[in-house]
């Protein structure tokens, strides 16, 4: 009598890097004998490997997190992590995977390239980002609350039909930059700072606000307003309040102040 092998294969995510998707494989084979040379009838045999791949990572129409691997022959493998990611109290991505759970963390910062997406620039790579599709949870921020809201859905429609979007907040603190446009400096892990850099239309208002309409290193309009009392920008910054008034002075009060990068 013999009793026929049983084999399995598992396949666990371990870690991410820039470039890279670290995998741990566990595949057992189980030998079989003739009954009575061995109690069980099997003797099982196990491979732990573990696996580097590297390749670009980036983010799908669903906006989902993707990994392209760098293959050498045959046609290119993706693997597509389904499900939400979130953001961690690092203000880094964070993925949760497998039974253990898993956690996936990637290290990076964030950008703002257009008013409608959200770019996560993966450390240490030139080629490896995020670009998400994302909605505004509100155009119009308050320098005392240090915070950009964002909607977002991930998945396939169908999913978001039961699951509602997703709401994730951008910490940090505004300030301005040396060209008088508006700094959104943001801490990682403690004590690891990076600052996203806008260039600002600025029109003031009857109303004793200065109010900055945000723009991209190229020029382009976000959506993003970020509102200043006259009262609170001069003890923000009474430096850059002095500098506003005297541009303003010089370009109109009707036209507004345009500051460049």
């Amino acid at each position: 009598m013999r009793i026929a092998p049983k084999d399995t294969f598992r396949k666990r995510f371990i870690a991410v890097e820039s470039d890279s998707l670290v995998i741990e494989t566990i595949q057992t084979e189980s030998k079989s004998f003739e009954q009575g040379l061995s109690p069980k009838g099997t003797v099982p045999n196990t491979h732990l490997r573990i696996l580097k791949l590297k390749g670009t990572w980036r983010a799908n129409k669903q906006n989902e997190l993707v990994f392209d691997v760098n293959m050498r022959k045959g046609p290119p493998e993706a693997y597509t992590f389904k499900g939400a990611w979130k953001i961690n109290k690092n203000q880094q991505i964070e993925y949760v995977c497998g039974a253990g759970p898993d956690v996936l963390t990637y290290k990076g910062h964030w950008d703002i390239s257009s008013a409608n997406r959200l770019v996560y620039i993966l450390e240490g790579s030139s080629t490896s980002r995020f670009e998400f599709k994302v909605q505004l949870e509100s155009s119009t921020f308050y320098p005392k609350e240090g915070q950009i809201r964002y909607r977002i859905g991930i998945g396939a429609r169908k999913s978001r039909l039961t699951i509602p979007d997703h709401i994730f907040v951008l910490y940090g603190e505004w300030k301005f930059s040396r060209s008088l446009g508006l700094i959104f400096e943001m801490e990682y892990i403690k004590g690891e700072f990076h600052s996203l850099e806008f260039g600002a239309e600025v029109n003031f208002s009857k109303s004793n606000q200065a109010v900055f309409k945000l723009k991209s290193k190229d020029g382009k309009d976000l959506g993003i307003e970020v509102i200043f009392t006259h009262k609170f920008m001069s003890k923000f910054d009474a430096k850059a309040f002095v500098r506003l008034k005297a541009a303003q002075k010089e370009s109109g009060v009707e036209t507004g102040v345009e500051v460049p990068f």
